[in-house]
């Protein structure tokens, strides 16, 4: 069987050899025919050398090979924050572990550890309130001190002081 010779389009912009990609004609005998005979033709021009005679574009060379495998990142094992720091811990299939340790001699002699969750106060809108106006009342202050300042050390401290009352501020809305 006769190999045949194909010639791709080229054409010079700004003193760059551009090429068509190799997927813009059928061709049965390239090794990428398999994943492009039922697609449609492409039309990408791509930057070559002097000496090249066909180039597959990025986007056909990205479609011939598969995505990468993506890890699904930290999957939890059920167990509390923090459980590999504790002098003791048991979980709940009776596994004991000293910090983080697992020690098999000794699975299923202990009762798993019981985790309470810490308790979050909440406020009241009263005391929101009075947390507010203490807030404004300590910028209203620093704004002062940044307008009293001489030195350039001294404005940058109450800039940064007053960004970190305007966050606490923002966290009460």
């Amino acid at each position: 069987m006769k190999k045949i010779k194909y010639s791709f389009k080229t054409r010079t912009q700004n003193g760059k050899r551009l090429m068509i990609c190799r997927n813009s004609i059928e061709d049965k005998n390239h090794w990428s025919w398999e994943q492009f005979k039922n697609k449609p033709r492409c039309t990408n021009w791509s930057e070559v050398g002097s000496d090249a005679v066909a180039v597959l574009c990025s986007s056909c060379t990205q479609k011939t090979v598969e995505p990468p495998k993506q890890p699904r990142g930290y999957v939890s094992k059920g167990r509390p924050r923090g459980w590999q720091f504790m002098k003791e811990f048991v979980d709940p299939q009776g596994n004991v572990f000293h910090k983080g340790v697992e020690q098999p001699q000794l699975k299923g002699t202990l009762e798993p550890t019981k985790i309470e969750p810490a308790e979050k106060t909440k406020l009241s809108k009263r005391e929101k309130e009075e947390l507010k106006d203490q807030i404004l009342q300590q910028i209203a202050f620093t704004r002062g001190e940044i307008k009293k300042a001489k030195w350039k050390k001294d404005v940058k401290a109450g800039h940064v002081e007053m960004r970190r009352l305007q966050r606490k501020l923002k966290k009460l809305n």
